[in-house]
């Protein structure tokens, strides 16, 4: 099952799940475009706080990884934004550990959590 996109607005932030199996090879296309909509529906929604729940299952490239956070700015991702991700296993935790250190290093606010309690609790501090 190729990657899927769940959200639901709540009062103060957005809750993204997003579930499924990157597909080999197809790693950056399925990503940039789960984001993609992700970006747009906080634009809609006028919100920029979002609490990410990655629950996929298999590898993401290093190369990958960097292709995909190098193109927010242009998938409409703002440095407003403020999103806490909670990795659904280690495995997942491992996959994305790069992705927050360069979308840091661009200027996103973002943070790696194993608890959706404590990301919520980061995503509304200010």
């Amino acid at each position: 099952m190729p990657l899927k996109l769940k959200h639901a607005l709540n009062r103060d932030y957005l809750k993204v799940e997003i579930l499924g199996q990157r597909t080999p090879g197809n790693e950056v296309a399925e990503s940039k475009q789960i984001w993609k909509e992700v970006a747009d529906v906080l634009s809609q929604q006028e919100q920029s706080r979002i609490l990410t729940i990655m629950k996929v299952e298999g590898r993401l490239p290093i190369k990958s990884a960097f292709q995909i956070a190098e193109s927010a700015r242009d998938l409409g991702w703002s440095r407003n934004y403020k999103m806490a991700v909670v990795a659904g296993s280690e495995a997942v935790l491992m996959n994305i550990r790069l992705s927050e250190m360069i979308l840091t290093n661009l200027g996103y606010e973002i943070k790696l959590f194993v608890s959706t309690r404590m990301a919520r609790k980061w995503l509304l501090s200010d």
